[in-house]
Order: C-alpha cells, then structure tokens, then sequence
C-alpha cells in the first residue's frame, strides 16, 4: 500500500472517529444525565415527531420532592429522580417519548389504553421508594396534567399549556391528575371520546381549566 493509500485511509478513520464522538456528544445533550430521559431540547424534537401517533401529553411534577432535597441532601434527590423517570418509561412502554424539562417536572407524549392507566400510572410513580442506605421508604406525590390529542394534532407547545393547565389544577385540588381537552367535545351518550376511542364517554368528564 502506498503512502499517499495509507494517508488517504488514515484520513478517514479518523474523521469517522471524529463523527462518531460528536454523535455520542450530541446523544448526551439530548440525554438529561440524572435521569436518563431526555432533556427539554431532546424531548421537544421527538415529541413534534411523534405527536400524530399520540392521544394524552403529560407533565408532572414532584409533591414533597424538596423536603427529601433539603433533608437527605441532591444526591439522593437524584437516586429518587433516577428512580421515578424508570418507573415512567415502564408504566408507558418503549413507544412513548419522556423527558424531563427541568427540575422535578417530567413529560411525556403517549397513546394510552385507557383512562384507568393513569390511575395505574400514578399508582406506580408514589409507590414507597426503598434506598439501601437509608432506614425508611421515602414516599413523593404526583400532580399529572394530560391534554387530549385528537385530529389534528395540536402544536406541541399549545399541547403543553394544556397540560400544565391541568397539572395546576391536579395540584391545587391534590387529586392526582386531571384531563384537560383543547375543544369542548359533546358526544351522546355510550359513544366514545376520540382521544380514547376504547373509552366509554359515559365515564370520561372533561375539567374546566382555571384561568391563570
């Protein structure tokens, strides 16, 4: 092989090598590192994706979360994050998108089964969490909002001012999570809603949203 060979292949190699570590540094951007979701940039370009596929945007926030903070100190802070973002990812499956925007507040874009799975969801993400090296379970709450995504899907952006219409509303009525729906939608009875077209709409209430 001649020189001119060598160096042209030498070359090469290391600009694959260069590409490879830039896409493993921009993996990592889009990867929030305590939690291993994705951060609010990642997020928001998979979620626009994907938003057609979707019928609920979700976000989240931790009740209680700051005393454990403040009391147990960040790092277990952060072994409780770590442990709610896992819990999430499980509860809504591999086709889901997760992230977290910052702080304590996580969201997603997923098609549910049914309204009871944010009942199993929720169920899930307050379930006592046990900590080798310390003497008891650490208990936080959750405040969900969900906007319904129909046809067309709505903005992403438009999708999480809804949803964090409703997160402020499962908060201050400490219910757990509440639905909010972009369009009023009157369905007769024994029809389903469109966002949850296994759903009776005999059993499904949409919450008015306070203004702001």
């Amino acid at each position: 092989m001649g020189t001119a060979t060598v160096a042209a292949a030498a070359g090469w190699a290391a600009t694959a090598y260069r590409l490879r570590m830039r896409t493993r540094q921009l993996a990592r951007a889009h990867r929030d590192p305590v939690t291993g979701l994705l951060t609010r940039t990642g997020f928001e370009a998979a979620a626009a994706r994907t938003l057609t596929k979707a019928n609920a945007v979700g976000l989240l926030d931790l009740d209680g979360f700051k005393p454990i903070n403040d009391t147990h100190g960040h790092h277990t802070g952060d072994r409780v994050l770590r442990t709610i973002a896992r819990r999430l990812d499980a509860e809504l499956g591999t086709t889901a998108i997760t992230g977290r925007l910052g702080g304590d507040e996580l969201a997603f874009v997923a098609r549910l089964s049914d309204l009871d799975q944010l009942d199993r969801l929720l169920s899930a993400l307050t379930a006592p969490i046990t900590l080798p090296d310390l003497g008891r379970p650490l208990h936080v709450g959750v405040s969900l909002g969900i906007t319904t995504v129909t046809t067309p899907a709505p903005p992403l952006n438009e999708a999480l001012d809804g949803a964090d219409l409703a997160m402020y509303e499962a908060k201050t009525h400490r219910v757990g999570w509440r639905i909010y729906t972009p369009q009023p939608i009157e369905l007769p009875q024994q029809t389903v809603h469109p966002a949850f077209p296994h759903y009776n709409v005999s059993s499904f209430v949409p919450e008015k949203m306070p203004k702001r």
